[in-house]
C-alpha cells in the first residue's frame, strides 16, 4: 500500500511541468497534492452535466470511485463515491479565470472544508 502511495503522489508531482491557460469546460484529466491528499479526477462534460471517476490518496491510504455533478461555469459540484467509504463526499469549486485551475473544497466523510485546488493535466 504505501508503494501505491508513493508512485501515486510521484506521478502527480512529476506532471507538473506547465500552466495551461484558462478553460471554459472540465473535460479531460485534473489533479492536485495538496493538504496531505493526492487527488485525481477523470471528467467528461456533456452540457452542464459531469460524470468521471477520482483516485483519492492521503496518509491513512488509498481510495477510488465515481463522481457525477454539475459544471455551470464557473462552478462545479461533484459527488464523489468512493469505494470503502461510508458516507456522502462532496467536491465544490470554482474555475479559474486565469489558468486551467479550480479552486475548491473536499467535504464529507471525516473531512470538512480541505482545500484541495486541481490543475487540468
Amino acid at each position: 500500500m504505501r508503494r501505491f502511495l508513493f508512485i501515486a503522489l510521484f506521478l502527480t508531482v512529476a506532471c507538473r511541468d506547465s500552466t495551461l491557460g484558462p478553460v471554459q469546460t472540465v473535460d479531460g484529466q485534473w489533479s492536485a497534492l495538496q493538504s496531505g491528499y493526492s487527488v485525481s479526477f477523470t471528467l467528461a462534460q456533456s452540457g452542464t452535466a459531469v460524470s468521471g471517476t477520482t483516485l483519492i490518496a492521503g496518509v491513512s491510504g488509498a481510495t477510488d470511485g465515481t463522481v457525477s455533478g454539475t459544471f455551470v461555469y464557473p462552478a462545479l459540484h461533484l459527488d464523489l463515491t468512493l469505494n470503502g467509504i461510508v458516507g456522502g463526499v462532496t467536491y465544490d469549486g470554482t474555475m479559474s479565470q486565469t489558468e486551467a485551475k479550480i479552486f475548491g473544497k473536499l467535504n464529507g466523510s471525516g473531512v470538512s472544508n480541505i482545500e484541495i485546488d486541481v490543475r487540468k493535466k
